[in-house]
């Protein structure tokens, strides 16, 4: 299984110790915004009217403060929430002489509520925080000027604190959800052109090796022939280049193109073999009624069957019928050869896959020879899309 990141510990990519702040692309400068209120103590004197000594140790507080705020981003988990209490503990330092001092508590509720994983430690440290600022009110500045915002404060920036964590958290999911489906669709690219080069290339490479083979036959007698058969090589190379390019963005076909044309290669790569074609129903029969995947599913299916007969088959007759009776939709291809034997190769695997994806189902019967059917549920008129 695969291993969440913690979410308090960012979802960055490591960065060296040099900076202030870790690089955290969901925060961004928000951390330095918020140092801004570290102004606010200041503004305690003079509320007050205490004299210089409360201006002094409320500097004093701050020097002490900023190191401390920087760390709170560096560590995780007890340690945060330590550094958020010592935060806290200089807010409660000089409370005594200073009715603003309750801002410190905010920045040590933002830190202890962002401490941990769960969301429950969070909210108890936040609560725990609440109760602290409470505790320095009634003991060392019971005035509405320090409890009213110290309470207020603590307990609404804790809780941002625990929120952030967990959309942090959701963040993290949503991006490695995200790369999980960024591969499974590179896997499934990748099998899909595996699948299509096997069947492009098969049928091509056997038709251009029979006829080359047919070539040689008539080397030392029909020299026409011969050229003729070389000529139908070098298209069909041709064409196999054009294909694997074809294969590589992706095969679309459409408007029934793709099926005549393989019915016309299919023609002629039986007929270099010696085996005769004959189809009743044409791709007219069919070609309205799919949309541009499906009739390539059918296409490359055609085409894997006659690569098989060619190569495996030793038939001499080959049907192929494109049928549409009102249910279903599709292809019968029978051979008389010698049937399939063994287990299913990678090219009949990769069409019943490739058939099934689509939502359609292929029947294979070796009998007295072999009959291969590929339906698909016949579409309504306004589902199929050219």
């Amino acid at each position: 299984m695969r291993r969440i990141p913690d979410a308090t510990a960012r979802y960055s990519e490591p960065v060296p110790r040099t900076r202030l702040l870790p690089h955290d692309p969901d925060l961004g400068w928000a951390p330095w915004v918020w140092l801004g209120y570290v102004a606010f103590p200041f503004f305690g004197p003079v509320f007050t009217d205490e004299d210089w000594t409360a201006y002094a140790l409320t500097t004093a507080a701050v020097i002490v403060f900023l190191p401390l705020y920087v760390a709170s981003y560096w560590v995780h988990g007890a340690r945060r929430v330590a550094v958020g209490f010592a935060m806290a503990g200089l807010g409660a330092a000089i409370a005594p002489v200073n009715v603003c001092a309750g801002s410190f508590f905010g920045f040590g509720a933002y830190a202890a509520g962002s401490a941990s994983e769960r969301t429950s430690r969070g909210v108890l440290a936040t609560l725990a925080m609440t109760v602290a600022a409470i505790a320095t009110s009634v003991w060392l500045q019971p005035t509405i000027y320090f409890w009213g915002p110290a309470v207020f404060t603590t307990l609404m920036v804790g809780m941002l604190g625990v929120q952030q964590v967990v959309r942090q958290r959701q963040l993290t999911h949503l991006r490695l959800a995200r790369e999980e489906v960024d591969a499974l669709a590179r896997i499934a690219e990748r099998e899909r052109i595996g699948r299509d080069l096997h069947d492009l290339l098969g049928h091509s490479l056997s038709v251009i090796a029979l006829k080359a083979e047919l070539a040689e036959r008539l080397l030392e007698g029909d020299r026409a022939r011969v050229r003729d058969e070389l000529v139908d090589v070098q298209t069909v190379a041709r064409h196999c280049l054009a294909e694997v390019r074809t294969a590589v963005r992706g095969y679309r076909v459409g408007s029934g193109a793709g099926l005549r044309q393989e019915l016309d290669n299919a023609g002629r790569a039986l007929a270099a073999a010696g085996v005769e074609l004959h189809c009743d129903g044409g791709p007219e029969l069919v070609a309205h009624r799919l949309d541009a995947a499906r009739e390539g599913a059918l296409a490359l299916a055609l085409r894997e069957a006659v690569t098989n007969i060619v190569r495996h088959a030793s038939a001499r007759r080959c049907e192929v019928e494109f049928f549409d009776d009102g249910a279903e939709i599709g292809v019968t291809i029978v051979d008389d050869g010698r049937g399939a034997e063994g287990r299913v190769g990678a090219g009949l695997s990769g069409m019943r896959e490739r058939v099934t994806t689509l939502g359609g189902r292929l029947e294979l019967a070796a009998e007295a020879g072999t009959r291969i059917r590929l339906t698909f549920p016949r579409p309504q008129a306004s589902e199929v899309t050219p």
